[in-house]
């Protein structure tokens, strides 16, 4: 199933999403009512994680692996599998191990770990949970299985802060993989935040085995998303989708690796013709409403000041942050944090998941531009 994460996002859709979308002003076209927009949502929700996704992570595990069995003190004991900063890789990560491998004793850490609020305790919690005290009983259990340890830990960023001391988690888990060759481990990561941590502390010097997640294609993001379509809406039975799919194409080069994205401008780029809503802009019960699809297009950004560039920097590096870590990484006052990041709230440009703040995935590409020419470090786009 989809991650929290993107579950909340889809919650969080701004309506301001659509002024990049504006369609013919000839045309009597509509965005949907926030009604059906939710029924839409729910459907989303309910979607599998992209076969895409997991056929590479499968892959490439499988190689890493039978590379590391028949040599291992030589062969790297570990993979690393980076996304989009706006595509939560730890869920993507999660169904991937769903499918047993026998012979392997896998081991998943961390998955519901989120950042201390001193981060500088990262490493003692990293310890906690790695190196746990071995009992008589673990001892000889661990005797009992003889098959190879698989380490999985689904997300990187929880793991550091930037700033002075924080990143030693990191180092912590890079000397730990490279010198216990007898278990192999499993990391995923964003490009931003692995750009980040080559430049710190060398970490691809240490965790050489790195794949990115695939871009996905028209037809996988047509086969993804066709269970939405396959349906009638329970409050929407007389809903008809176009016959016309010719927007598949837009939608791929636009969304790249990220089926969030993917999602997202799909759903933002559904209309229908204003004469099938009523005048409390609801659909007319008995009619039958065809929607159609205005061309996918991203959402125009706003002027940005300097503390804003720091601030999305941050965000896309770590992908989500407390205000409070926020402040701690960029060294300012978190009073004044607060005050550009109501004004980027408002512009829809973060979106807020209960203590937590992100980036809206509908600006990430703008947002790669804006701080590449800003001589920001960022990491692939």
């Amino acid at each position: 199933m989809v991650g929290k994460p993107i579950r909340s996002f889809l919650e969080a859709l701004p309506g301001r999403f659509s002024q990049g979308q504006t369609p013919d002003p000839t045309d009597d076209i509509t965005e949907l009512p926030p009604a059906l927009r939710h029924q839409l949502s729910e459907k989303i929700k309910q979607l599998p994680i992209p076969q895409d996704y997991l056929a590479a992570v499968h892959e490439a595990l499988k190689e890493a692996l039978n590379a590391w069995q028949i040599s291992p003190d030589t062969s790297n004991n570990s993979l690393v599998v980076l996304s989009s900063p706006v595509e939560a890789i730890a869920p993507i990560l999660k169904a991937s191990f769903q499918d047993d491998l026998p012979d392997y004793e896998v081991r998943q850490f961390l998955g519901g770990y989120q950042r201390p609020p001193d981060p500088l305790t990262i490493l003692d919690h990293l310890r906690r949970e790695l190196e746990p005290e071995q009992t008589a009983d673990k001892k000889a259990e661990a005797e009992k299985d003889k098959r190879p340890t698989v380490m999985v830990i689904p997300s990187l960023e929880p793991c550091f802060l930037r700033c002075i001391q924080g990143w030693e988690g990191i180092e912590y888990l890079q000397a730990l993989a490279s010198q216990d060759v007898s278990r192999f481990w499993v990391f995923g990561c964003n490009h931003w935040a692995w750009a980040f941590l080559e430049k710190v502390c060398q970490v691809n010097a240490y965790l050489e085995q790195v794949i990115c997640l695939p871009e996905l294609t028209a037809e996988v993001l047509q086969t993804w998303l066709d269970p939405v379509l396959a349906e009638p809406l329970p409050d929407s039975p007389n809903l008809k989708f176009p016959e016309d799919q010719g927007n598949w194409e837009s939608l791929a080069n636009l969304a790249g690796e990220t089926s969030t994205l993917a999602a997202q401008l799909w759903l933002q780029s559904l209309r229908l013709q204003s004469s099938d809503l009523n005048e409390d802009g609801a659909i007319t019960a008995e009619a039958t409403v065809e929607l159609q699809f205005a061309k996918p297009a991203f959402p125009s950004l706003m002027s940005l000041e300097a503390l804003d560039r720091y601030i999305l920097h941050a965000l896309l590096i770590h992908r989500e942050m407390t205000r409070s870590h926020l402040a701690l990484s960029l060294g300012e006052a978190e009073r004044r944090i607060r005050s550009r990041v109501q004004v980027l709230q408002r512009e829809g440009i973060i979106i807020q998941w209960g203590r937590r703040l992100t980036v809206h995935p509908a600006h990430y590409h703008r947002l790669c531009s804006e701080l590449a020419n800003n001589n920001f470090l960022i990491g692939k786009t």
